[in-house]
């Protein structure tokens, strides 16, 4: 009850932030990213920032760098209490997270360390909470979010100290290139197993959007409290902070997927590893020379190859089908999944759509339209009735489109376009 009551009462005092400014807050603080759009969910996950949404250990060490000065006060044991409780509390408005009770049960190890006065390295703190996690829920072994949080923690304990001593340069920026590159390089072969690859964004991504995601949690967790015991114009003033700090990071999030980088496979992957192990035979820092001329290497080997699918025609998601000819695009939907659509064309490197053919006037198919309206230009809109009210229009009997060698024919029958092509000269094939 105290959870939940927690969760309404942020959730409430968000409710002055725009739908997305309120996806993107609840995510941050507590991991409910339910009411994402599909083309924010899609921006994120181009940018590798899908992380920041799903609640981590990050989250757990602000929660408790809150109550730090409760802590303080209390005597060993009081503080132990309140240590598990707050922990308890947070893990139940997050529904027990796998990230978060992986970070919860090292907390809580270190704690009971704590207690007994034993100090205990943080290396073996993480195995022993992967151990008495998986020997609680062994099923755990097969989450994505288990595996990934495992893989980050265990890239940041090892690499991210000798990575930050191996780069010169201002220590508050290469801390955070280090402990981001860290979780990145552990992560990166369940990425590529699980997900085809890693998105070469997600390092810029992080080092920009990283700084601002623990301040809006920490403001969520305190401020955003606040500012659902108040009236609503008041909780808009208390978000001023909070609509900066969502900005920034979906503003990095939707200029990273823009920038069509792509994604690293397997070698580029080999490659970018044995960079970093150079660099961490160094015990001193690298001349900057070299320091530079690593970071240019690992910068530059996403271009020879990057995971793109090659320009041309083909099926897509759910039976849309995506035609190109020299500087001509055409998208014929049926009523596919926005968020696998948006991914699609992002990966096909398409730029502006010159006909998108509906199939349906559906709502469905008319809040697509305003997804890819939003991230690319939309010369002409078919549909079989003009219902949607997206600038569509209902082909004339037997028009037809050119494309290339092609020639593309709209036939309305009833409530649903028909799209056919063919060779030029040829009869249409539906």
């Amino acid at each position: 009850r105290i959870a939940n009551s927690l969760r309404r009462t942020i959730e409430s005092g968000a409710r002055s932030l725009a739908r997305d400014e309120r996806a993107l807050f609840t995510g941050l603080v507590y991991g409910d990213d339910r009411a994402q759009s599909p083309l924010t969910a899609d921006d994120f996950d181009a940018a590798g920032l899908t992380h920041l949404l799903a609640v981590s250990g990050q989250n757990v060490a602000f929660v408790l760098a809150l109550g730090g000065p409760m802590l303080r006060r209390l005597s060993h044991r009081g503080r132990y209490a309140t240590v598990a409780g707050l922990l308890l509390v947070f893990a139940t408005m997050t529904r027990f997270e796998p990230s978060v009770v992986r970070a919860s049960m090292m907390a809580g190890i270190a704690s009971t360390g704590a207690l007994v006065g034993t100090a205990v390295p943080s290396r073996r703190v993480l195995m022993l909470a992967v151990i008495a996690l998986l020997s609680m829920r062994p099923m755990l072994v097969h989450s994505a979010a288990f595996q990934l949080s495992v893989a980050a923690s265990a890239g940041i304990l090892l690499w991210s100290g000798r990575l930050a001593r191996a780069l010169p340069g201002p220590r508050p920026l290469i801390e955070a290139v280090a402990v981001t590159s860290a979780a990145q390089l552990a992560v990166a072969p369940l990425l590529l197993w699980r997900f085809g690859g890693v998105p070469v964004a997600a390092l810029p991504a992080n080092v920009l959007a990283g700084p601002a995601a623990g301040p809006i949690m920490m403001w969520g967790m305190t401020g955003g409290w606040v500012a659902g015991l108040v009236p609503e114009p008041v909780a808009g003033v208390i978000h001023l902070p909070t609509r900066v700090g969502l900005w920034w990071i979906a503003e990095v999030a939707r200029r990273c997927a823009t920038l069509g980088l792509g994604s690293l496979g397997a070698a580029h992957l080999m490659l970018i590893a044995g960079a970093g192990w150079f660099g961490l035979q160094h015990h001193r820092p690298l001349p900057r020379s070299a320091a530079v001329g690593l970071v240019i290497a690992m910068l530059a080997a996403p271009w020879f190859g990057l995971q793109m699918m090659p320009p041309g025609s083909g099926a897509l998601v759910d039976g849309t089908v995506l035609l190109r000819a020299g500087d001509q695009t055409v998208l014929v939907i049926e009523s596919p999944r926005p968020q696998q659509l948006l991914a699609d064309l992002r990966e096909a490197d398409v730029g502006d759509i010159d006909l998108l053919a509906a199939s349906t006037a559906s709502f469905a198919n008319a809040e697509l339209i305003g997804f890819l309206g939003a991230r690319h230009a939309i010369g002409t809109i078919w549909a079989p009735v003009a219902t949607m009210g997206r600038g569509e229009r209902v082909p004339d009997e037997g028009e037809r489109w050119p494309i290339g060698d092609r020639v593309l024919v709209g036939d309305v029958r009833g409530s649903r376009l028909d799209v056919g092509w063919a060779p030029l000269g040829a009869q249409a094939d539906w």
